[in-house]
């Protein structure tokens, strides 16, 4: 028979000593002189407590019992949101400097270009066809045309599409 203190039981089974006081006030703990005894009140706690639900005492080193890989959970989460958020803050830097440029920006001038290349490309009949048709030699219709579309192409590699 181990008597001890309120405040020490409480210390040792991880709760407040409130709780102490409530479960003394409702007889589940039995106190002689103001003391507990702590084999009679671990046996107490024991027959009622409810099987189903986890334990959610301190231990005595202060952390919460099952409750610790909750906390490394939380703690991960927030600093995956932080690296997240410092991510965004160095995008809108940029975006803002000057480095990044919008993606609707980038889509519109691509497909811009790529009209301005088709439509060049396109036109090549219709600019060489008379020519062609005076032409005889295979040779020479192949040399024209190989010549036009690489005009066509040295216009899109220079910057010079209109």
């Amino acid at each position: 028979m181990a008597l001890m203190t309120q405040t020490e039981w409480a210390k040792e089974q991880g709760f407040s000593k409130q709780y102490v006081c409530y479960l003394a006030k409702n007889g589940i703990v039995e106190l002689k002189d103001g003391m507990i005894d702590s084999e009679q009140a671990d046996a107490a706690l024991i027959t009622i407590r409810d099987p189903s639900q986890p334990q959610r005492r301190k231990s005595i080193n202060g952390n919460e019992r099952g409750n610790s890989d909750l906390a490394t959970m939380f703690l991960k989460t927030r600093i995956k949101n932080e690296i997240e958020r410092g991510k965004l803050l160095e995008a809108k830097a940029k975006a803002e400097i000057g480095e990044l440029v919008s993606i609707d920006e980038v889509k519109t001038a691509a497909f811009n270009t790529a009209r301005v290349v088709r439509n060049n490309l396109l036109n090549i009949p219709d600019r060489v066809s008379a020519l062609l048709a005076s032409l005889g030699s295979s040779e020479k219709i192949h040399q024209t045309l190989t010549e036009e579309i690489k005009i066509a192409l040295e216009a899109l590699s220079q910057g010079e599409l209109e």
